[in-house]
Order: structure tokens, then sequence, then C-alpha cells
């Protein structure tokens, strides 16, 4: 067989997005790839059919589990063949591949390697088990043999953020020896929050991305539900807080200590980094190490940091105070990096032995602020239960019958299932049996509450008298501490039988709170019936977030009105600065999740869509929020009218960079270029007059008051003339800097015509347009009105990588302005990619100075370079502790 039969056909309607990516389809493939992103509930996996169809080549569908799989075979006889069986050309055995064959990465990965991998995630996977079983049984030469003869010509993966694993290198090895396939990638989440070296590796299998559907077109669509994320906040129980008061009391009288430790100051007093304006690499290799001996000097009263520091040529004022986090920088590197000083003599000893004593030492780091034993005690606080609890309750109250509610957890802890009735004890950790038993003995007559994961499924007795109806083979079991429980197990192909009733079960109401695992049903799960999602999990990465996400935001048939409420829970550590371990993880993951913004009409990611006070997180605070979330997840008629109005105010999604205006660079207009042109037009007037002066003074007298006027009237046109083309650029940096968001645009237009004229992005600078607007909130936003979604991510990443604090560029740009008395200095880094060729960099100086004003750039690879470096690096005060921008998702 060499071709698909013909007159297959999508038997409906494609949806206009869908349409749009299939009328691309030409262009999208010209280099034989085809990068999809989209959400869950989208059609990915009819467009992936349909473009299989037309490729009309062998065709090998690689899925990340066994339901996932099934679901391709099943939605291609379905919606394409509309029949119920499968032909002899389509197979789901690696030992047997045909014209049509789908697998999983892990059957793949099982086939070329002796040992099967493990998703990165760390959660039990209920779901692949016996895909490994199966094809460790496999002959791997024979499967091998059997899988190249088929010549596959086109390659689909399917939720290819998958990919972070080894399964990465068995794609790329067995991509390479097929004869250049087409490969198609489909993801609802690529993995934005990897390293570089990870994103490229990404990229080089699937190829740049080519097209994105926003989660805000498919609502306005109808094809996706209106939704909102909420967050429920708690602190750590009584027995959990107290250590961790008690290390951030130990830390505390540990920084102190060292303030007032006279040896330890004449330590850091007779450093050869202190002592002397040398060793410049070191500095740069370990800068934040420098910097932080420069602030503990100044707050411990000692004068010695103050010839170090008169490199950066900064104001004293912007020195930080040695708190916490510069504790921990100087300690680690003195205690472990440092081949000055010797860590097993005083008064290191005492101070080490002080910080093992506490807890505090951590792989060869020292940890003031969060140990990882704190860190977990957050993510895994017991307290989460009871705010599952008062969330199941509040969402009852509200949705009454209509409820359909699941709560996803990383692990089961089935051993915490009580044996008998007097066998309950106190549920300290959380997972899928603690939360069923903390809903079960709290809330248990207010609701239906069932569980299902891979291996262990419980349904109210009610519930499970409905399983008759269905045949196939399964065994019933009481619960020994709760007889209104069944436990229901089965075996072999049964299972995904079990998994597909207990669905239909929760969706019919018999089951209106169910609690499962992110393995089984955290991913390509479909039950369009939840309506309220409860993320228990605590393991995953956004990816996996936004995967779980999308089981509850799927538009229900006959239910047009359902809106979706998704829980994040977080607990607090109420003495940390930021909130704690799990509220900055929250914020990382709210960064790739679109949602309503509560203030404003429109769609956008990130946490500050919420509209959290901004303070710090006390008790009361903790309160206050809650309540908030009560209100407005209780009010859906208001979500469900919110969302509407938003799609359609918007028209697609865009990147946009958002930054404080601070750190928006600007022209030094009056020190620099209104200055400089008063000066040089004066200087020439001045002269000018001087000359005539002497040619007047030779004749020692003046023939009328008149004639002195028109001299003067003389040298002052002659001066303006001659000063013209100061005066002229300075006034045109004036206008076109006249605000904040104008600089920002001068900054961004500089980025983006350097980028056209290297080649790095194709549309020309007339056809598209650099937007900056200043917020009400005083941030300042950067984004492109068109281009593609590659360009305008590169866009971006390079403005960012130029408003940040200065990492280790290659080139940077080195600004000054003043006088004899007083300079001011400001330095940017010369993003990666224009900074990758020295004549790419001198384009963006070209552009620099015309429109921002006037710089020179410094090629940091030099000695001199290395000084420069450091200097800029020392104003940052390090990156870490700087606020830096963010690029954010908006659909308007």
């Amino acid at each position: 067989m060499k071709h698909f039969p013909e007159n297959i056909a999508f038997c409906y309607p494609w949806r206009s997005y869908q349409k749009d990516v299939l009328q691309n389809l030409h262009n999208h493939l010209e280099n034989k790839h085809l990068h999809l992103v989209a959400p869950p509930g989208s059609g990915k996996t009819v467009l992936g059919l349909e473009v299989m169809i037309r490729l009309n080549q062998p065709t090998l569908i690689v899925a990340p589990t066994l339901a996932i799989r099934n679901q391709w075979v099943n939605r291609f006889l379905e919606l394409f063949l509309q029949t119920e069986k499968a032909p002899n050309w389509i197979s789901t055995d690696l030992r047997n591949p045909k014209f049509m064959t789908v697998t999983t990465y892990q059957g793949l990965h099982s086939i070329f390697q002796d040992a099967p991998a493990k998703d990165e995630s760390g959660a039990i996977d209920d779901d692949i088990k016996e895909d490994e079983e199966m094809l460790e049984l496999t002959d791997r030469q024979k499967a091998q043999e059997q899988l190249f003869k088929q010549h596959f010509q086109t390659l689909i993966l399917d939720e290819a953020h998958h990919l972070r694993t080894s399964w990465w290198k068995t794609l790329m090895a067995f991509k390479d020896r097929l004869a250049n396939p087409t490969l198609v990638a489909l993801t609802a989440t690529p993995p934005y929050d990897v390293g570089k070296a990870e994103w490229d590796k990404y990229i080089q299998l699937c190829g740049p991305i080519d097209d994105e559907i926003d989660v805000a077109a498919l609502v306005k669509e109808g094809d996706l539900c209106p939704h909102q994320d909420y967050i429920w906040m708690s602190m750590p129980t009584h027995d959990e807080k107290e250590p961790i008061q008690t290390f951030h009391q130990e830390a505390e009288q540990l920084r102190d200590s060292l303030l007032t430790n006279l040896d330890f100051k004449a330590l850091i007093e007779s450093h050869p980094w202190i002592k002397a304006n040398d060793y410049i690499e070191e500095k740069l290799a370990d800068y934040r190490y420098f910097i932080s001996m420069i602030i503990y000097l100044k707050e411990a009263g000692s004068d010695a940091w103050e010839i170090p520091f008169a490199l950066i040529h900064e104001s004293t004022k912007h020195i930080p105070p040695f708190n916490l986090e510069w504790a921990e920088k100087l300690l680690t590197a003195m205690l472990y990096r440092d081949k000055f000083v010797d860590s097993k003599e005083e008064p290191l000893k005492s101070i080490k032995k002080q910080l093992s004593s506490m807890g505090a030492l951590e792989h060869k780091r020292v940890k003031l602020l969060a140990t990882k034993v704190m860190e977990r005690t957050l993510l895994q606080s017991a307290s989460k239960l009871d705010s599952i609890v008062q969330i199941v309750s509040l969402e009852k109250q509200a949705m009454k019958d209509e409820l359909r509610l699941v709560v996803l957890a990383d692990f089961i802890y089935s051993e915490d299932l009580p044996k008998s009735r007097d066998a309950e004890k106190p549920l300290i950790r959380l997972g899928v049996i603690p939360i069923f038993e903390k809903i079960r003995r709290e809330l248990g007559e207010q609701c239906k509450l069932g569980v299902l994961t891979g291996s262990v499924v419980i349904l109210p007795k009610e519930a499970a008298s409905l399983l008759k109806e269905y045949p196939f083979e399964f065994q019933i079991s009481p619960l020994p501490h709760d007889d209104h429980y069944v436990m229901i197990k089965t075996s072999g192909s049964s299972k995904q039988h079990l998994v597909r009733i207990v669905t239909e079960i929760f969706s019919r109401g018999a089951v209106n709170v169910l609690v499962g695992t992110t393995a089984l049903l955290g991913e390509g799960w479909d039950a369009p019936s939840v309506n309220t999602l409860i993320l228990a999990s605590y393991v995953g990465t956004f990816m996996l977030t936004n995967q779980m996400r999308g089981r509850a935001i799927r538009t229900e048939q006959g239910n047009p009105n359902k809106a979706a409420n998704i829980w994040h829970l977080v607990c607090v550590d109420e003495n940390a600065f930021n909130g704690g371990y799990d509220f900055e993880s929250l914020k990382r993951r709210f960064l790739s999740l679109s949602g309503l913004d509560e203030e404003f009409p429109f769609i956008t990611t990130g946490l500050e869509r919420l509209r959290l006070p901004e303070a710090t997180l006390s008790n009361k605070i903790i309160s206050s929020i809650n309540n908030t979330m009560r209100l407005r997840a209780t009010n859906r008629n208001r979500l469900f009218e919110r969302w509407k109005e938003a799609v359609h105010k918007g028209e697609r999604k865009r990147e946009e960079l958002q930054t404080d205006q601070e750190f928006v660079p600007r022209p030094f207009i009056f020190r620099n270029t209104i200055k400089s042109l008063l000066v040089i037009s004066l200087s020439i007037i001045i002269n000018m007059l001087y000359a005539m002066g002497e040619s007047i003074g030779q004749s020692h007298y003046y023939q009328s008051d008149n004639l002195l006027l028109f001299q003067l009237l003389i040298g002052l046109v002659i001066g303006i003339i001659l000063s013209s083309p100061f005066w002229w650029k300075a006034l045109l940096i004036f206008l076109f800097n006249s605000s904040i968001e104008s600089s920002m645009k001068q900054v961004g237009n500089a980025i983006y015509h350097t980028l056209f004229d290297t080649g790095l992005i194709q549309t020309a600078p007339r056809l598209n347009k650099v937007i900056a607007e200043k917020m009400k909130d005083g941030k300042v936003i950067c984004y492109l009105e068109y281009g593609t979604t590659d360009e305008q991510k590169l866009f971006l990443q390079c403005l960012q990588e130029l408003v940040d604090p200065i990492d280790n560029p290659r080139y940077i740009l080195h600004r000054k302005s003043g006088n004899h008395f007083w300079v001011k200095h400001d330095y940017h880094a010369v993003p990666e990619e224009i900074g990758r060729k020295k004549e790419y960099a001198e384009t963006l100086l070209k552009h620099w100075n015309k429109r921002v004003g006037n710089a020179e750039l410094i090629y940091t690879r030099t000695p001199e370079g290395r000084k420069a470096l450091l200097k800029a690096r020392m104003r940052a005060m390090s990156s870490k502790f700087v606020k830096k921008s963010e690029r954010i998702s908006v659909w308007k």
C-alpha cells in the first residue's frame, strides 16, 4: 500500500481557526515541518489527521499515552472513515506496523533502548506501564527491521512537549534514518520554561512554531468554555510552622552576628579582591560574590568597600542592605569556592559549624532563605487538605446538583486508606487517598465522592450499582471503614474500559466529586462535564498545569452556559519576603496560563491578572484574598459575560514585554544633547565674535551700534548653521523620545531594524509597527503589531535582554553624559542573537545612535572590555535581585 484510499474526508465543517491553519499549510510545510501550538479542545487531532491525509504517505503517529494513542485511531474511524472497525492498514502494534501506525513515545523508545525511559515529571504514571511490559518482550532488532520496512514519510508527534526526556534522542535517531520525512509536531504547551539548550533541542526536532491557536479564539468560537483561575491560600499547620519559624530566627541571628564579627570583617577587608583593583576575570566570573563583599563591608561599618566600589561610578544610595540573600551569596562563595580563604580555619570553621547545626548547608550551598525541607513542607503542606474541603463545600453550595468537580494529585498513597473503622489516622500529606479521606470525613453527606486512578477505584455504593449496565468483568468489595463506599477491581484490558465507564457515571452525576491522579486524568482524559478543577499537584511544570486545566475548559454538549472554575492551592510562608517557595512557583506557572483579567476586560497571562493586593502575605491578607476568591468564584454568570466582552473586544493573541518605566532606556536629553547643542552653538558664536572683535579693536572704535548688532546677528546665524548637524539630531531625538513610551518605541525600533537588516527576521519595517504604551499602573509595554510568531518572540527576547540587568554578553552599549564634575554612565547588553557577529552589533549601534542617542560599542572579551563589563554588572547589583521585565501573552 502506497497511498490512502480515495475519498477519505473529514465529515464535519472546519472551525475558522482550523481552516486558517489548513489554508497556510503549503507555506508551513516548505521546511518539511509543521509545528502547531493549540490548547486542549482545539481539534489538534483532527488537524493532524487531515494533514496526514493531504500528505498521503506512510505515517507513524506517536502519542504520550495509551489512552491518547487509542484516541487517534478512534477519531480517525469516527470522523474520517465513519466506521467502527479499523481496516487492516491501521496498526497500534510496533511489532506489526502498517501503512498508518499509531504508538506511544515509550513504545517507540523501548525497541531502540535496553531500559524503558521515565517521564521527567516525577509523577506516578498509571497509564503507560502496560506498554512498557508489552515492548520489553519484543525482539528489538526484528521490530526495528519491520518498522523501517514501512518507509514512513510522515511522522506525527502528539503532545510534543513530552520530548524533554531521553525520548528526544530516540526520535532524533529514528527520524535521521528515514528518507527526509515530513514532521508534524502538535502540542498545547511548548516547553517555554526550559533553558536555551533544551529549547534548541526541542526546536531542532519539531521545527520553529508555525502557528499558534489561542485559548481566547476557541472561547470566541464556542469551542472552549469561559473559565477563570482562582487561588486558595493557607498557612502551614502548627507542626509544620514551628521548624520554619525557628529556622528564620536562626538565620537572622546569624546575619546579625556576621556584622559584629570582627575576625570575619578583617578576613574580608584583607581579601585580594578588596585590597587591589586586579583579578578582573575572577570578579567577573563570580561578580555576585564580589558585590556581596562590598555590601557587607559597608553595613559592617568598614571603609574598605569604598575603593572597589569607586570602579562603578555609582551613587552609594543604590547599594542594597546586607540581607539574607546577600549573606547566602557571601557565605556560599567563602566556604566552597574562594581559593584565598581557608574554610577549615577560624572564623569560617565556627560559622560553617553553626550553619550545619541549622540545617542550612545543602550540596555545597548555604541556604538562609529556605531549605529544601522547608520548600517541600510548603508544597506538600497538610493545610492544603483543609483548603480542598473549603473549596468543595463552597462549590457544592453554589452549583448544587450541577457540580462536577475533579481533584488531581500526584501520588496515590493507598496505604493511607484505613483498614477498619477504628484505624483512622491523622492525614498529614497530599495525595489521592488522603484527599478522599479528608472530604469523606468532613463532607461525606454533602457530596457523592469517588476515586479514579490506575490502581485504586472507589465509588459510592449507589453509583456502583450502575456498573451492571456495562458488559465488563469486575469485582466489588465494600470499604472496610465505611460501607457507603465500594472498591472496584479489574484487570487487563478492562482497566481502560473502567476509566471510560467511571467517567460516564461521573458525567451522569452519580459521582459529583472525583479524586484522581494527574498521570491518568491530567492529560488526554475526555470529560466535558467537568466544571470545577482543584489542582493538588505539586510535581508538574507549567506544561502539566496547562494540560490539567484543559480537562475543565472543554465545552459540554447541551450546556451552552458552562463556565469552569480552576483552583490552585498555595501554602504561604509569611516570614518570607516573596511569600515563600510555593507562592513563587505559582507565579512562574501563571506566566503561561491565559485567563480573564479581573479589572480590565481582556485575556492575558500572569498572576497579576488576578489583581491580588501588593502587600506582605500576613494571616489577615490571606483571609481577605480567600474571601475575594470566594465571591468571584460563586458568580459564574459574571465570569461568562465578562469573557464574552473580552473575546469580542480582542482580535488576536500577541506577545508583549512589560517592564517598569525606570528600566526603559532613555536618551540623556538635557545633559547630553540639548546641553551639547547650546554649548556648541554658543562656543561658535563666541569664537566668531572674538574674531570680529579683534578686527574691530584694531580700528579702536565702533562705527555704530547698528553695525555691532548686525555683526552679532551674522555670528548667530553662522553659529546656528555650523552647529545644525548637532542640534537637528538632538531635536529629532528629543521629539521622538518626549515620553517614556516613545523612548521604549525608539529602542524597539532600533532592535527591529537591526534584526531586519541582519536577516534575522523577514518582515520589512514598513510592513510592521513597534507599539509602546504606558499602563495605568505605571508600567510600560511594548509589542509588534504584525509579524510571524517566531519574529515576535525573537523581537521580544532581544528587547528583554537589552532592558534587563546585564549578565555576560559579548558586546555592551555604553552611554555617558555630564561634565568634568559629574558623569552619568549607562550600560545595556547587546542581545545574544545580535551580539553573535560584530557586524550585527555595529548595525544595532548605528540604529541606536540614530534613534536613542550616542553610545559606544564595547567588546567584552578584551581586558578593557572585561573591566567595563564588571562596572556594568556591578551597577545592576546582581540580576538575581533586580526586578526583571516580563513577557506576557494578551488577547486584544
